[in-house]
């Protein structure tokens, strides 16, 4: 007990004084031994779901008495105490090309070059933004970097001396394990493309070591690209190297969990917070969207293609058969619509410019989810027990759907060849058939158990790297091995030179022995 605590004691009575000092103590900026500590998180992706991941985690890290300062190009709906925004906003490249896969369904890989670069643009700008530079000064304790291709940006972990934590807003990959050493095992783990559960026959890891080799180039052409950035930003003179700073990160946060995307090795340093985005109790709906559910005598059926897709991008004749199939049912429409009104609205729908997906998911009278499958809304559909209807358009999409039909508690419909027909038949047999329902169930109660919710976990290791100075205790040596030591192919070298070397000189023995003994013989014969 400190002087200054005795001295008030004295002064008020020992029991109140006791009761007092116990409420200071219990109000300090002091979480599970770490100080109230300054915590900065970039995250300049264009896409508002994957920016959600990062809010989430800050939010509630500011809640715990932490300083947070975010940086994105996405405002929170309201002001949270502890919790600073740097507002950068991007750039419509990213939502103009997705409104290209809605009209024209185009092929995702004639324009992943275009994206990489706008996302990599979007992310130099944003640091390089007046109000950006307005904190480069400061000090803070940890830095979160929020992956979206641009990794470049882990330098501001060595610019601010601080350890770097690295927040990926989907599941394993190459990109990500590469700055721990994380295995991949492809001879055992499925790629995100094959699916997620089932043992690895021949084809299918002949399948996975292909695949593993494209991503293998893609990881090599994105640090290439990102090489020039980097020296930009960080020139070679202050920084270390882009190489070395992609090896020095202390915690790699994967929203994704092994119960969805199938079990895996993972080291110390690697978290799956699978979901993190997901409020374990939801916040309370808006009147009108909490009466209009509340009165769904039918249930109700949630339209979203989510935060880059716009539904009011659709083309009229794929808008048409939306509302004509979806006016018909006796279920009630909730529809995110990003325009005032949709034209010749059904009267069982209910439109909104922006929803909250989470809260309106825990809704008891929500029976089904059409959606374009990204992972966000396929983990909160799991969670609050909503089969699915998906819709990929672009990206991993078509495999996230994939994986929710395989496990048996949705349907997947193609957009590109869709009819009323096409729509129809799944939807009928989403919204009637129980086992769909059940199966969600009980793959939710997989789901949700765990032993502490996934934001408490994040926020866990997150102070862990704190108290812990970038916890170098955990850092793999792995991650410091290239391609041909990780690979042992330098010991398999030396060890075949050595067998090969041993080999002629037995060669070489055996016959220097023959020649002697044979030659020994010869002379005896002569003689």
């Amino acid at each position: 007990m400190t002087e200054s605590s005795s001295i008030m004691i004295g002064k008020i009575g020992f029991p109140l004084g006791l009761v007092l000092v116990a409420l200071l103590a219990i109000s300090s900026p002091n979480i599970e031994g770490v100080q109230s500590a300054r915590i900065l998180c970039v995250f300049p992706s264009p896409g508002r779901s994957h920016v959600m991941v990062g809010q989430t985690l800050l939010k509630a890290l500011a809640e715990r008495g932490h300083e947070v300062t975010m940086v994105s190009p996405f405002k929170l709906s309201k002001p949270v105490p502890n919790y600073r925004e740097i507002y950068i906003p991007a750039d419509d490249t990213v939502s103009r090309m997705t409104k290209s896969f809605l009209e024209k369904q185009t092929n995702m890989f004639k324009v992943m070059p275009t994206m990489i670069a706008s996302v990599l643009e979007t992310a130099n700008k944003t640091i390089n933004d007046p109000k950006f530079l307005a904190i480069k000064n400061e000090q803070f304790d940890v830095v979160i970097t929020g992956l979206f291709v641009a990794d470049f940006m882990l330098g501001f972990g060595p610019h601010f001396n601080a350890p770097t934590i690295a927040l990926w807003s989907a599941g394993q990959t190459k990109f990500t394990s590469d700055l721990v050493g994380n295995p991949r095992a492809i001879e055992a783990v499925p790629h995100v493309m094959l699916g997620t559960r089932g043992p690895l026959g021949f084809v299918s890891r002949m399948k996975n070591l292909l695949i593993g080799i494209l991503e293998n180039v893609m990881t090599e052409f994105l640090k290439y690209k990102q090489q020039q950035y980097y020296d930009s930003n960080f020139p070679a003179d202050k920084y270390p190297r882009y190489s070395d700073v992609r090896k020095n990160v202390s915690l790699v946060l994967l929203n994704t969990h092994f119960s969805s995307s199938g079990p895996r090795p993972y080291i110390q340093n690697v978290i799956e917070v699978g979901g993190l985005q997901i409020k374990t109790k939801p916040d309370p709906l808006p009147n009108d969207i909490q009466e209009w559910l509340d009165g769904a005598e039918h249930g109700v059926i949630y339209f979203c293609l989510g935060s880059n897709l716009k539904s009011s991008d659709l083309p009229p004749e794929k808008l048409q058969i939306f509302l004509k199939v979806l006016g018909k049912q006796k279920q009630r429409v909730l529809f995110k619509w990003e325009t005032d009104s949709i034209p010749n609205q059904p009267k069982n729908f209910l439109t909104k410019k922006w929803l909250p997906q989470d809260d309106v998911l825990a809704h008891k009278n929500v029976v089904l989810f059409i959606s374009h499958g990204g992972l966000g809304g396929m983990a909160e559909a799991r969670f609050h027990a909503v089969p699915v209807l998906g819709i990929p358009i672009f990206a991993e999409q078509s495999h996230n759907v994939n994986a929710v039909e395989g496990e048996g508690w949705g349907k997947q419909l193609d957009y590109a060849t869709l009819t009323e027909e096409s729509f129809e038949t799944p939807l009928r047999e989403l919204l009637t058939n129980p086992q769909y329902r059940q199966k969600v169930k009980e793959l939710s109660e997989l789901y949700r158990d765990r032993p502490q919710s996934a934001v408490d976990l994040a926020c866990y290791w997150v102070e862990y790297v704190i108290r812990h100075k970038g916890a170098p205790h955990m850092h793999y040596q792995g991650a410091e091995l290239n391609f041909i030591q990780e690979q042992m192919l330098d010991v398999v070298a030396v060890l075949l030179v050595g067998l090969f070397v041993l080999f002629k000189v037995v060669k070489f023995m055996v016959k220097a022995l023959v020649r002697r003994v044979c030659g020994g013989r010869k002379k005896q014969k002569t003689n």
